[in-house]
């Protein structure tokens, strides 16, 4: 199995513009909803600059498309037909009652993953883990987080 580590921005711009054309958002809109500047997005939609894995993580979940069609292109694309609008969703969220609250709790969350993901020894110990089952890091490193968010009282550690 071979590993990737790299990906094309210009691709994954390229799935982008796909992304706010069948939700039929401006670029504003789309930055908006992810929450960096109208110039970081534009750049991103024509391949200029780079993802954070927190940015990748917020696109996946705010649109409901996997990482692998995101970033590799890999698998069918999405059907858009069936994901509701970014815009829409936060819309009746924030109208809900407990619209705020619940958008607090996952942007904590977010930001809980962001940390672990910029963690040096999570990220050494990905490599091991990577290595040893000759998966990709960002698989590997995944698998950490979700382990992470499933017991965080547990610490994770080269031995287990």
């Amino acid at each position: 199995m071979a590993k990737r580590e790299t990906y094309n921005l210009s691709e994954i711009g390229a799935r982008l513009k796909l992304i706010r054309a069948r939700q039929r958002l401006t670029q504003a809109k789309m930055a908006q909803e992810l929450g960096i500047s109208l110039s970081h997005y534009s750049k991103l939609e024509v391949g200029i600059g780079g993802m954070s894995h927190g940015l990748i993580f917020a696109l996946c979940r705010q649109f409901g498309i996997s990482e692998a069609w995101l970033v590799y292109g890999e698998g069918e694309a999405p059907d858009f037909s069936l994901v509701t609008n970014g815009a829409e969703a936060s819309a009746v969220e924030r109208n809900d009652n407990n619209g705020k609250k619940l958008l607090a709790e996952d942007n904590s969350l977010i930001e809980s993953i962001v940390i672990m993901l910029e963690n040096s020894e999570m990220r050494e110990l990905a490599g091991q883990i990577a290595q040893a089952m000759d998966i990709p890091t960002t698989r590997a490193l995944a698998m950490l987080v979700r382990e992470k968010l499933r017991n965080p009282e547990k610490e994770l550690s080269k031995n287990d």
